[in-house]
């Protein structure tokens, strides 16, 4: 009963109570803990309000109420931590790490397979020291309508919606002051979102954006870097593992096959065989992903000897992974899907030919 009593009489104890630091925010939970329901916040949504603007001080202190822990001296974010080790890619995260500190929007492009995602995730990695503000991936392969990106972008920051104003306005306002990284994945799967990715670019002066999409966005002020496959092992040169271990499509087979099998390590014995398989799958992270995949049972000479039928072999991929990546047939599957209906015909019509084409064959 005495406990009861506290709850329902006794003012609540004070965040500085338990970490001097939240003093701040003492005004905030006061109100929104207030015996009197008159005297409480009348929304949650102005609650939220209040705790990250007015219990934050200013706008220019205040964080996101979602953010993952950082090392000390790093910017808040919510970057996942990688289970497997970044292979190659090395020009490539070089030229990213020095544009996205001056450059606004820059949009990684490239087919379904070849890593946008990954290399997006690392380049943003070796820059939480540069963005103080933030760096925030959004994931948007699950939506298709633009006018529900701004809700999701707004979940992963921590903005509350207002009464009486868009969430696209309450964005922008959070973000006007502060100097964020926004790492947008999937865009192709929102091909209206454009207009409002150049919107909230025009509005905050201090926001960087780095967009993952199977075509550009554009945009004014938009860079756009494709990504290719991994390079392959020459033709013509030596298949020795010395020799071929330097592609950066060999580098990643053996890598994701000693996690498969510890005892897996590049020899002159079975280098030609992961050159060959590097080359048959056109470099393509993802499939060599797939393909090392099965050196738990197969040598890469069997696997070589499979890929006939690709699509068949390539699966199996990790159950943590979107289904669109856990096989080669569905990530290209899922492209196809993306495509309207005059483009998935023009499609049909280019299998006539046999391997690559010339402009003048397709026209």
């Amino acid at each position: 009963m005495a406990t009861l009593c506290a709850h329902v009489q006794a003012a609540p104890p004070k965040p500085s109570e338990h970490d001097p630091a939240l003093a701040r925010y003492d005004p905030v939970i006061a109100r929104g803990m207030a015996k009197d329901p008159a005297d409480r916040h009348p929304t949650a949504g102005e609650l939220m309000r209040d705790a990250s603007e007015e219990g934050a001080g200013s706008r220019d202190d205040a964080v996101p109420l979602r953010s993952a822990a950082s090392p000390p001296g790093t910017a808040p974010n919510n970057l996942p931590v990688q289970l497997s080790s970044f292979v190659g890619r090395a020009t490539e995260l070089r030229d990213l790490v020095r544009l996205l500190p001056d450059t606004r929007l820059i949009t990684l492009t490239g087919p379904g397979g070849t890593g946008k995602t990954r290399l997006a995730i690392q380049a943003a990695t070796e820059l939480t020291r540069a963005f103080p503000g933030g760096i925030y991936l959004v994931e948007l392969a699950s939506i298709t309508d633009p006018t529900l990106a701004p809700s999701q972008i707004a979940s992963i920051l921590g903005v509350a919606e207002t009464p009486g104003q868009s969430i696209e306005e309450s964005l922008a306002e959070f973000l006007e002051p502060r100097h964020v990284l926004l790492v947008l994945d999937n865009l192709e799967q929102v091909p209206g979102i454009a207009p409002f990715v150049g919107r909230l670019l025009a509005r905050c002066a201090s926001l960087h954006v780095l967009a993952t999409s199977r075509v550009p966005l554009h945009l004014r002020g938009e860079e756009e870097y494709a990504v290719s496959p991994l390079g392959v092992p020459a033709a013509g040169a030596p298949q020795t593992a010395e020799r071929v271990g330097q592609s950066d499509a060999a580098m990643l087979f053996a890598a994701r096959a000693a996690g498969v099998r510890a005892d897996f390590r590049l020899t002159d014995q079975n280098a030609p065989a992961v050159a060959a398989i590097s080359v048959r799958v056109d470099g393509l992270p993802l499939a060599i992903e797939l393909a090392a995949a099965r050196v738990k049972l197969l040598s890469p000479s069997q696997i070589l000897s499979r890929l006939d039928d690709r699509l068949g072999l390539l699966t199996g991929g990790p159950r943590d992974l979107p289904e669109r990546q856990q096989t080669l047939r569905a990530t290209i599957a899922w492209s196809h899907d993306l495509l309207d209906e005059p483009e998935q015909v023009l499609f049909r019509r280019l299998s006539v030919f046999d391997g690559s084409l010339t402009f003048a064959a397709a026209e």
